[in-house]
C-alpha cells in the first residue's frame, strides 16, 4: 500500500495530513503527486471527493516558496463556494510550510481583497471573473506566478469563461506548471490542455471513483402522479439525512417547497439560487438543522459534505456516470449508505446498464406507497408579485426575445428599493468581466429592473447576480 511518504512530500506536509486525519493517499494524489513534483504539466479526470484538492495542494506547496513579494500560485475555480472550500483546504495543508491562501470571487466588497493582496499572498485560489477585474485594476500580479491551476475546468467552460479564462492565462508567465483537472474529459478540455500546456500528461485516475462498497442500491417502480408520495414514504421510514437529485431548477424548487408544506427540513440548491442564500442552506444541511437537500447535478459538483445516509433519485440520472456521481455523496468515510432511484414503468429497462457501470446489483425496492394530502396554501401573495412583475415589464423585454443575439434580464430591484442605474450597472457588470458597452438598455420600475445583455453573456450575468446581496435583500434574476 502506497503511503504519503512514499510520495517523497515533506514531513511538514504529512504533519498537516496527519492533523487533517488523512491515513493514506487516494489514487488521483498516488497518480498526481509524483508526476507534479517533477514539474511537468499535466490534465487528470477527477471527481469531486477524490482528493484532488490535496493533490494539487501538495504540488503546489512543496513547489513555491512561502512569503515572497507577489504571488507564487494561481488556482482558478467556478464558484465561490469552491474558492472558500479550497482556500480551507490549502490553509490547513499549509499549517506547518508558512504560505498564505486567499480566496477571491464577486458578490462581496473588493476593497477588502485589495487590501490582502497588497500585503501579500503566495497562493491565490479565484473564480475568473473577479480574477479578471482585479488584473484591468491593475491590483493582481501574476508575473511571478510557477503553478498554475484549473479546476473543475469543464465546469468553467460551461459557465462561459472561456475568454476570461484565456486573458487570466496571458498574464501568467509562459514558463510555468499547469495543471487541470475535470469532472470530464471531453475534446473541448483536451483542446484547452494542449493550448496551454507543453507536453502534458494525460491522467485518467477516477473511472472507479467513488467507491459504492458500502452503499445499498434500490430502485422503486412508480407512477409520476405517485412519485411525491413514495419520496414523503421513504422520508418517514428512514428519517435519513438525504439528498434529493432533480433534472431541474424548477423541478428541484418544486420539489423542495412541498417538502417544506408537509414540515420535511428541507432546502434547494441550484444555479438560480442566491450565493447568501445557498451557503445557508449548506451551513444548514452540514449542521443538522436541515435534513434533506434537495439538488441538481450542477448544483450538487464541488459539494464536500460527509454522513449523507440517503441518495434519492427523483428523477432518473441522464446516464450512468450521473448515477455514479449522484450515490457516491453517501457510503463515505467507512460509513454505509443507501442509494434510492425512483423509476417510472417504462425507465425500468435502464437498471442493467446502471448495474454494468457500477459492478454492483441493484435491489427492486417493494414497499407501501402512503399518500399524504397537500395542506393548502394561500397563494394570494405569489399572484400578486407575479402580476406587479407582468406591469412592470417594458415593451423592450418581449422585443429582446425576438431578437435572437439579445436577452434581457429581470432583476428583482427597482426605485423602490432606492436604486440608481449606476448601481444596476455594476451589479451587472459585478464579477462577469463585462464591459460597459456589452450592456444594453436597462428599464426600471418600481419592483423590477430590466437589463439588455448578449444572449450568450445572459447565463454568466444570472449567475453573477445572484451571488449579491443589496442593502439586506438578495437579489434575484432570470431571463425573461
Amino acid at each position: 500500500m502506497t503511503s504519503f511518504i512514499d510520495l517523497r512530500i515533506s514531513k511538514e506536509l504529512i504533519e498537516a495530513m496527519n492533523e487533517m486525519g488523512w491515513t493514506e493517499p487516494t489514487p488521483v494524489q498516488i497518480e498526481a503527486i509524483p508526476v507534479g513534483l517533477k514539474g511537468s504539466d499535466m490534465y487528470a479526470q477527477a471527481q469531486t471527493g477524490t482528493g484532488k484538492t490535496g493533490a494539487y495542494g501538495s504540488i503546489i506547496l512543496e513547489r513555491v516558496k512561502p512569503r515572497m513579494p507577489s504571488p507564487s500560485a494561481l488556482v482558478l475555480v467556478p464558484t465561490r463556494e469552491l474558492a472558500n472550500q479550497v482556500a480551507e483546504e490549502l490553509t490547513k495543508l499549509s499549517h506547518h510550510t508558512g504560505h498564505d491562501c486567499l480566496p477571491i470571487y464577486g458578490g462581496v466588497g473588493i476593497e477588502p481583497q485589495i487590501a490582502k493582496l497588497r500585503r501579500g499572498i503566495d497562493i491565490i485560489i479565484a473564480t475568473p471573473g473577479r480574477a479578471k477585474d482585479l488584473i484591468n485594476r491593475q491590483e493582481m500580479d501574476l508575473s511571478k506566478v510557477s503553478v498554475v491551476v484549473l479546476d473543475e475546468a469543464d465546469r468553467m467552460l460551461d459557465m462561459g469563461f472561456a475568454r476570461d479564462m484565456n486573458f487570466i492565462l496571458a498574464r501568467v508567465p509562459k514558463r510555468r506548471q499547469t495543471l487541470l483537472f475535470s469532472a470530464t474529459m471531453s475534446s473541448e478540455i483536451r483542446e484547452l490542455a494542449m493550448r496551454q500546456m507543453v507536453d502534458p500528461l494525460e491522467l485518467l485516475v477516477s473511472k472507479d471513483e467513488p467507491v459504492l462498497d458500502l452503499t445499498k442500491q434500490y430502485f422503486l417502480i412508480t407512477s409520476k402522479e405517485d412519485k411525491r408520495d413514495a419520496l414523503y414514504t421513504i422520508l418517514d421510514i428512514h428519517e435519513p439525512k438525504a439528498i434529493v437529485f432533480c433534472h431541474t431548477k424548477h423541478k428541484a424548487d418544486q420539489v423542495a417547497k412541498k417538502l417544506k408544506r408537509h414540515n420535511y427540513l428541507a432546502g434547494a440548491i441550484h444555479g438560480d439560487v442566491a450565493q447568501n442564500k445557498r451557503e445557508k442552506v449548506l451551513k444548514g444541511f452540514k449542521d443538522g438543522s436541515l435534513r434533506i437537500l434537495v439538488a441538481t447535478d450542477v448544483a450538487a459538483r464541488g459539494l464536500d459534505i460527509d454522513s449523507v445516509d440517503l441518495v434519492i433519485n427523483f428523477d432518473s440520472p441522464s446516464d450512468p456516470d450521473t448515477y455514479v456521481h449522484r450515490i457516491g455523496r453517501t457510503g463515505r468515510a467507512g460509513k454505509e449508505g443507501m442509494a434510492i432511484t425512483l423509476l417510472l414503468p417504462e425507465e425500468r429497462k435502464m437498471v442493467r446498464d446502471l448495474e454494468r457501470r457500477t459492478g454492483k446489483p441493484i435491489e427492486r425496492l417493494d414497499m407501501e406507497i402512503v399518500h399524504k394530502p397537500e395542506p393548502e396554501v394561500n397563494k394570494l401573495e405569489e399572484v400578486r408579485l407575479a402580476a406587479q412583475a407582468a406591469l412592470e415589464r417594458p415593451p423592450i423585454a418581449k422585443r429582446a426575445r425576438s431578437r435572437g443575439d439579445v436577452v434581457s434580464i429581470e432583476i428583482n430591484l427597482g426605485n423602490a428599493d432606492k436604486i440608481g442605474k449606476g448601481d444596476i450597472l455594476r451589479l451587472v457588470r459585478g464579477d462577469t468581466g463585462l464591459a460597459p458597452r456589452d450592456v444594453g438598455k436597462i428599464t426600471m420600475g418600481d419592483r423590477y429592473t430590466y437589463v439588455e445583455v448578449f444572449r450568450k453573456d445572459a447565463e454568466k450575468v444570472i449567475m453573477g447576480l445572484c451571488d449579491q446581496v443589496y442593502r439586506d435583500k438578495t437579489v434575484k434574476a432570470k431571463a425573461v
